[in-house]
This record gives C-alpha cells, structure tokens and sequence, in this order.
C-alpha cells in the first residue's frame, strides 16, 4: 500500500489555501495568451497593457485553494470502484478512466478552485463594456487554474512520497458528467472550499476543478506523452480520450 503509514497526514484529507504571494505566482502572461491564441502569434504591446491591467484587477479578487486525499480502486460492475472512506464510493465508468488508472489500486482524489471573484471579476468587465479586458481576464483565470493544478499535483508528491500523473477531470473522455455532485459529496468540498455543482453539473465557481490523479507505481508507468494539459498539447484532435484516434 503506497499510503500505509500516512494515514495521519491525509485523514480526511489535506487542504490548501494559498496566501498572497503564492496567488500572485498563478498569473501567468505566456499561459493566457496560449488560450487565446494558441501561442502561434505574439500579443501587441497595446494588448499586453491591456492584459497587464486585467492581471491587476484579477490577483485581488482571486481566492486559491485546493484538497486532495488518497482513494482505494477496486474493479466492480460497470467500472472502477473509487473508495474515499468507509461506507462513501463512487463507481467510475468509461474506458478513458480506467486508461488513466491503469488498474492500480490506488489513486488521488483532487479537486481545486481559484474562488468565485474571478467569475464575478469576468461578469463585470462585460457587463460594463470592458470586453477586452474580460477575456484578458478569463484567459488569465484559466492560465492560474493550470498552475493550481500543477501546485496541487506537487503538493501530492511532496506529501505522500508518491509519483502521480495528472489530474483528470470529472467528465473527460467518456467518464460521466454527472459524477460530479457525488465527488463533491465524497470530497466534502462544498463545506471546505465552496464549490458546488448545477444541476447541469456545471461546477460553482466556473473556474474549478475535481477529478483524480493515477499513481506512477513502477517507471515508466504513467503515460509521460500526457500532461492533461490539452490546450497546449498538438495531439489533442487524435486524442484517445476525448475521442480521436491515438
């Protein structure tokens, strides 16, 4: 068992809120203008001031936080049984799942956020006209999520003294959308960092997310060609796991 003895550390789980300095290592120029527009062109210097102002505007509404903890796998009808605690489970279907686990008996639960005020941030600009500095906003939003994620993955190898691979979202490839409020529930991430999920399953606030990270058990083992980071990532059209061809 990878998680023997530490049952102290992650009993319920760890939980992570980060303070203002490490908010301000999220923001991340390159990664936002990657989202939109694919790295292929440099911004002009009039839209990285732009950009510039809405990074401003962004850090101080932003409230990162994060929680992991270890979950035992077992394979049952229909997928992989995802086991969080006594009595509390979660079935996972879908071979994309089971491809990312590679029958491990373990994995790592993790679900991140960085707060609602970039949401209501984005809503803002709109609304009063600034749709420039919005989207700056909305990339910059989705490059700091990626750099949570990336802190989150770390912190789990730090923690634990295990490997892992990425952390794959609830609803990617074929694993159900409507997971989500369960993986909530089992997590207790409402109560601890405030996420929650519609009833279209769309996660509250926007800019989160909550999926599982496999275990590196023996080298080589993770699929290294894959970092989930998939708007940066030139196979992402013949993907496996969002339906392509690999």
């Amino acid at each position: 068992n990878k998680f023997s003895g530490r049952e102290e550390i992650m009993e319920p789980g760890k939980l992570v809120w980060l303070t203002n300095e490490e908010t301000g290592e999220l923001i991340d120029y390159f990664g936002a203008a990657e989202f939109l527009m694919g790295g292929d062109e440099p911004l002009s210097e009039d839209m990285l001031e732009e950009m510039r102002e809405a990074a401003k505007m962004l850090v101080i509404n932003l409230k990162p936080r994060y929680m992991f903890k270890p979950v035992g796998l077992s394979l049952g009808q229909g997928g992989i049984s995802a086991e969080f605690s006594a009595g509390r489970s979660l079935m996972l279907s879908g071979k994309s799942i089971q491809e990312h686990l590679f029958g491990a008996g373990e994995a790592v639960a993790g679900c991140l956020t960085i707060g609602e005020g970039a949401d209501h941030l984005i809503s803002m600009l709109q609304h009063d006209g600034y749709m420039l500095k919005a989207l700056f906003a909305d990339a910059l939003a989705n490059a700091a999520v990626e750099r949570l994620r990336v802190k989150l993955e770390q912190d789990v190898k730090e923690t634990l003294g295990v490997s892992v691979g990425w952390l794959f979202g609830i609803g990617y490839g074929d694993l159900p959308l409507d997971l989500q409020r369960d993986f909530l529930s089992c997590m207790g991430a409402e109560e601890e960092l405030g996420i929650t999920a519609t009833e279209k399953m769309i996660l509250c606030p926007s800019k989160s997310v909550t999926g599982f990270l496999n275990l590196k058990i023996e080298e080589g083992e993770v699929k290294e060609a894959c970092n989930g980071r998939c708007s940066r990532c030139s196979r992402r059209e013949t993907c496996h796991i969002f339906g392509g061809k690999p």
